[in-house]
């Protein structure tokens, strides 16, 4: 069951899967149309800014309609509209008369991509203290979120690790992957491959 802790999203891992800069997002929350708080990072203590998932397909929505000026009165209406939505597809909103929206092109991609996200993260993401001093890993692996990344950045494709580790769906790699992106470490970034001793 998806509570509405499971379906909030950090700030950062919102504007990655909506494929925006933070700051845009973090606007949307200043103007008064994204509701934000703060709470617990889940896998952490540490307190963080969080928005709800629906955040994702309006960044997505008004980063495609830039050039277009829009109300804040039209923006609400968008939000309020994307956040009712119970279905995958939204369809289309009518913002006047004879003026749709039609949302689905512009934000089904995304909003596929973290409805994923929220369903894999809890499952294949873990904090062990034992390893790596509780930084987060695949479940059941010593292979850190952030290893991964350092192999996609080093030129490995998912479908590589996926072949290396057959063991691990591409769900669980793609997981990994967004929440690195999403939580850069602080100081120097660690080597792609820590799991792997040295011959």
């Amino acid at each position: 069951m998806t509570t509405q802790a499971s379906a909030d999203l950090t700030i950062k891992e919102a504007a990655h899967l909506a494929g925006v800069a933070a700051r845009r997002i973090e606007k949307d929350c200043e103007e008064g149309i994204v509701p934000r708080r703060r709470t617990k990072l889940w896998m952490r203590e540490t307190l963080a800014a969080h928005v709800p998932m629906h955040a994702v397909a309006y960044a997505r929505a008004m980063h495609s309609l830039d050039g277009i000026k829009m109300e804040k009165k039209s923006k609400q209406r968008v939000w309020r509209f994307l956040r009712s939505s119970k279905k995958a597809k939204f369809g289309s909103l009518e913002l006047s008369p004879g003026l749709m929206l039609n949302l689905d092109p512009l934000v089904s991609e995304v909003w596929g991509r973290t409805r994923v996200y929220l369903e894999t993260r809890h499952e294949h993401l873990v904090v062990d203290p034992e390893i790596f001093g509780g930084e987060p890993i695949l479940k059941g692996t010593r292979i850190t979120c952030q290893s991964v990344l350092g192999r996609i950045e080093g030129g490995e494709t998912l479908e590589e690790l996926v072949e290396d580790y057959p063991e691990i769906s591409m769900e669980a790699f793609e997981a990994a992957l967004v929440y690195a992106k999403a939580h850069p470490p602080r100081g120097r970034p660690s080597a792609g491959k820590p799991w792997r001793k040295a011959a």
